[in-house]
């Protein structure tokens, strides 16, 4: 129901006592939506979920349910209680015509998630515009990256013929041919898993943003990121410029202001383990990097704890529940 399930439990009565709540106290049951399996994001999530259920009385399953959007849908049904959410999705959700939803509150930002897009380095396609008519798949059906990566190209005037499937087929369509690429959340300076593989046996092209298509997705996505990467993720390719997917936690209102405390107290009080997990969080401040790039209301249990730390919390951050 849920897709893949990653289960981490932890019930020592000592380390319990020591991190500060008490053994043999029922463990509140919390799903929280991670990312696709493959993603380099995977490892973060699945040690966030054990640091906080180390360090409280939660206790949390990591659920792949397909990436942002599915997670957002998930929130919103109630099946999932926190999970990796990104802005242009709380924004769409609350301007949603049929059911406006504005219910969904940041826990915390920490990342911007480079976006890769390759082809085969056979195809012919040097540019993204000459993916004109050709197979390519956008990401992930029903991802954020999916819905992104479509208005860009809307944007740049762009139209290839895309494929839409999950990560897994749009893999073995490029290497069999089928189709010529793709869009992937990647991590800094490095591809996801799949790709990685993928460029050991097919050689493969990276593609990057003109100064001039960078204008014209700024115009029609104001929101969006872009990145400098370095030369050298795949062998003998350029630097270049693409686009990124911010990246962060986020919960609705149904959940407890005390529940959200203790999440998000846990997560910046065990951030080492996370650092170890994801090295892309090596010398971020999350709470920092929350109140300067948040466009979106904070949970009040966030605020709660961001306040105990001494840090100021903007007032267009603070929720109508949270005044």
């Amino acid at each position: 129901m849920f897709g893949s399930r990653l289960s981490l439990s932890f019930a020592a009565g000592v380390l319990a006592t020591f991190l500060g709540w008490t053994p043999g106290a029922q463990a509140q049951q919390l799903n929280m939506g991670g990312s696709t399996t493959t993603s380099p994001y995977f490892a973060y999530y699945s040690s966030l979920a054990e640091t906080i259920s180390r360090r409280t009385s939660l206790n949390v399953t990591v659920i792949s349910a397909g990436g942002f959007t599915a997670n957002a849908q998930q929130m919103r049904q109630g099946r999932m209680q926190f999970g990796g959410m990104a802005p242009d999705l709380m924004e769409e959700a609350a301007a949603d015509p049929r059911a406006p939803f504005k219910e969904f509150r940041v826990l915390w930002w920490f990342a911007v998630a480079p976006q890769y897009i390759v082809v085969r380095a056979d195809s012919g396609v040097e540019a993204l515009k000459d993916l004109d008519g050709k197979c390519f798949h956008p990401g992930q059906t029903g991802s954020s990256s999916e819905k992104n990566m479509i208005q860009i190209l809307k944007a740049i005037g762009v139209a290839p013929q895309l494929h839409l499937s999950d990560s897994r087929d749009a893999i073995n369509a490029i290497k069999n041919r089928r189709c010529i690429g793709q869009v992937r959340t990647g991590a800094a300076g490095r591809l996801d898993a799949s790709t990685e593989e993928l460029s050991l046996t097919t050689p493969l092209r990276l593609l990057g943003y003109s100064a001039d298509q960078v204008a014209k997705i700024k115009a029609a996505v104001p929101w969006m990121p872009f990145i400098e990467q370095p030369a050298g993720i795949l062998k003998g390719a350029p630097a270049f410029t693409t686009h990124g997917n911010p990246t962060g936690m986020a919960a609705t209102t149904t959940m407890t202001a005390e529940t959200a405390y203790q999440i998000v107290k846990a997560m910046w009080e065990g951030i080492d383990a996370q650092r170890a997990a994801f090295r892309d969080l090596q010398g971020i401040d999350v709470p920092a990097m929350t109140l300067a790039s948040s466009g979106s209301f904070l949970h009040a249990g966030a605020i709660r704890y961001y306040r105990e730390l001494g840090l100021k919390v903007p007032e267009g951050l603070v929720p109508p529940e949270a005044r």
